[in-house]
């Protein structure tokens, strides 16, 4: 690994692209533990704090293969290399299919002080191709300074998270910074920087899935907290540490395993706030 190359592109572009070293077995093992809890008629997950028919999140709590993918060490060597820091894995999301997530940062979702102290690193499961609504971002958005929703004079709540999303769009046309697709072969890894404008681009071929995980990582030992609960005052939270659960109570209740359309409606909505 050339870790100057590294450093100078992640500088540069506001993310990497390298090999994550994962074993087949561990990719297929994660497909085969969550292929079936996708699909809107699926069983739910238990013991996980969020799951729809197509992301679960935290699947590391039931999933030994999850749990290997998020603490791969070649992924979070390279984080801290990258840094300068120690990257800890704090949450995990796992797709079936591409999200079509409008483009946002994640700093509005998970900040930190020091700024920056935070990022993604997205591994695909399968080869991904454009047709398969892969993750878009935006080269160069990273220099951007800190936007939170005072930076909008929006109020920081989850009710203004849509105008967030507009103002973003308003400075990616005003900016002209231009998308590029996460174009990935299995076993591969995205690592984003915090402040980089990103999304999940338009599905194109609805049959096609776009299965991957996403790893949240801290570095260093920031502060952290989240915007979108912080309207009185900065709403800071301990995130969670990813680790082995295999000899631990289960720390979420069992729920319905097949929630009416409605309440998967809300949760859905609720939970791409929270992102």
């Amino acid at each position: 690994m050339d870790l100057a190359k590294l450093q100078r592109e992640f500088r540069n572009n506001g993310y990497v692209v390298i090999d994550s070293g994962t074993d087949e077995s561990v990719l297929n093992g994660i497909v085969a533990d969550l292929d079936g809890f996708f699909g809107r008629e699926a069983e739910r997950p238990i013991h996980v704090p969020f799951a729809d028919y197509n992301r679960i999140q935290d699947a590391w709590h039931i999933s030994q293969h999850v749990l290997q993918l998020a603490r791969s060490e070649v992924i979070s060597d390279t984080i801290s290399a990258l840094y300068g820091k120690p990257a800890a894995p704090f949450q995990t999301l796992n797709f079936y299919r591409g999200t079509g997530q409008r483009v946002h940062s994640d700093s509005i979702h998970f900040n930190s002080e020091p700024f920056g102290a935070m990022c993604g690193a997205w591994t695909a499961l399968e080869d991904i191709g454009p047709d398969q609504g892969p993750l878009v971002y935006y080269p160069g958005s990273q220099e951007l300074p800190e936007m939170n929703y005072d930076y909008f004079d929006l109020r920081p709540s989850y009710d203004s998270y849509p105008q967030y999303l507009d103002q973003l769009d308003r400075i990616i046309n005003e900016r002209g910074y231009k998308p590029e697709l996460g174009l990935l072969k299995k076993g591969q890894t995205l690592i984003w920087c915090a402040n980089i404008l990103h999304g999940g681009s338009p599905q194109k071929d609805k049959s096609l899935t776009r299965k991957s995980q996403v790893t949240h990582y801290f570095v260093g030992a920031p502060k952290t907290w989240r915007p979108s609960e912080s309207e009185h005052k900065r709403f800071y939270f301990e995130p969670e540490v990813v680790r082995d659960m295999s000899a631990e109570p289960y720390k979420y209740p069992i729920q319905p395993r097949l929630p009416s359309f409605a309440q998967r409606l809300r949760a859905a909505i609720r939970n791409r706030l929270r992102r």
